[in-house]
C-alpha cells in the first residue's frame, strides 16, 4: 500500500495525472482520441460521468459518448462518481491533424459573397441548423455502428481547408460523396429527423437525431422523404442526391456533430464499401 501512494505522488510531482480507471468502470467501445473524433465508452450503470466537470448523460445500458472538434487540443477529463467520491478517471488528448487544401472555382459569387439582402436568411438558416442539433434526448442509435448513406466516389474531405473562387472560406466539416442526382441516401443509423430545410448555402437539408447530443447532416439532396419529428430505422431512405444550394456537382455532403461539436464522419463509419 506504501508504494501505491509512492509512485501516485510521484505522478503528481512529475504534473502527470494518475489514471484510476479500469476495464470495470470505463471500456471504450468505439473511436480514438483524436481531432474529429468521436468516442463512445460504457461505465457501471450505478456510476454518475462527469466530462470537464459537466453531467453527462449516460444511456440504459451504460453508454455514453464524447469528442473532439476539428482544433481541439486541449485534453478531456472524463470522472466517474459514486457516493459523491471519485472512483475513476480517464484523460483523452487528442492527436493532431494536418488537414489537406481544397480549391473549388466555378461556384456562383452570389454562394461566395452573398449579397446583403440574404444576409438575414443565412443568420437564420444558422439558428435553425445550431436548433436541431442541441437535442439531448436519450435516443440509443448513436453507440451502435453506423453505415455510409451512399456509396461514391469521396470528393471532399472533413477538415479541409477550403479556398472558394481564390477566397478563403471556413473549412470542410464534412464528408463529399459525388453520386448521381436520385441516387438514394439512406440513414446511417436509426433516429428522429430534427430539421428538413431549403437553406441558402447547403439547399435541401435534413438533420437525424441519433441520441445523447449526435446528429447527421445531409447537404445538397434533390428530394427529402420524411418530416420534422419522424423516427427512422438504420438504412431507411431519407432522401436522394441532389446539387442544391453551393454545389457545383451532384453529391451528398454528410456531417456529423456532437452538439455544436463537428465530428469526422469517416472516423465513425471506417472505409468507403468497394
Amino acid at each position: 500500500m506504501r508504494t501505491k501512494f509512492i509512485i501516485i505522488a510521484m505522478l503528481l510531482l512529475l504534473n502527470i495525472a494518475p489514471t484510476f480507471a479500469t476495464t470495470n468502470t470505463f471500456e471504450i467501445v468505439s473511436g480514438t482520441a483524436i481531432q474529429g473524433g468521436m468516442i463512445v465508452l460504457k461505465t457501471d450503470l450505478d456510476a454518475a460521468i462527469f466530462i470537464d466537470g459537466e453531467n453527462t448523460m449516460l444511456s440504459v445500458d451504460g453508454f455514453f459518448v464524447t469528442g473532439f472538434h476539428r482544433d481541439d487540443k486541449a485534453p478531456i477529463t472524463i470522472t466517474a462518481h459514486k457516493n459523491n467520491a471519485i472512483i475513476a478517471r480517464m484523460i483523452l488528448t487528442p492527436t493532431e491533424r494536418v488537414y489537406k487544401e481544397q480549391r473549388i472555382n466555378g461556384l456562383p459569387s452570389q454562394m461566395v459573397t452573398p449579397p446583403d439582402e440574404v444576409l438575414t436568411r443565412i443568420a437564420h438558416d444558422r439558428d435553425i441548423v445550431m436548433g436541431a442539433r442541441n437535442h439531448a434526448t436519450a435516443l440509443p442509435y448513436f453507440s451502435r455502428p453506423f453505415d455510409w448513406p451512399v456509396q461514391g466516389v469521396i470528393t471532399g474531405v472533413y477538415g479541409a481547408r477550403r479556398i472558394l473562387n481564390d477566397q478563403p472560406r471556413a473549412p470542410h466539416y464534412g464528408v463529399d460523396i459525388a453520386a448521381t442526382i436520385g441516387t438514394p441516401v439512406r440513414a446511417p443509423q436509426g433516429g428522429i429527423i430534427r430539421m428538413v430545410e431549403d437553406l441558402y448555402f447547403t439547399g435541401w437539408t435534413a438533420i437525424i437525431d441519433h441520441g445523447h447530443g449526435v446528429s447527421s447532416t445531409f447537404l445538397h439532396l434533390d428530394t427529402i422523404i420524411g418530416s420534422i419529428g419522424d423516427a427512422v430505422e438504420k438504412g431507411d431512405v431519407i432522401g436522394t442526391v441532389g446539387s442544391t444550394g453551393r454545389s457545383t456537382g451532384a453529391h451528398l455532403d454528410w456531417r456529423v456533430n456532437l452538439f455544436q461539436k463537428r465530428l469526422d464522419p469517416a472516423l465513425i463509419v471506417g472505409e468507403m464499401p468497394n
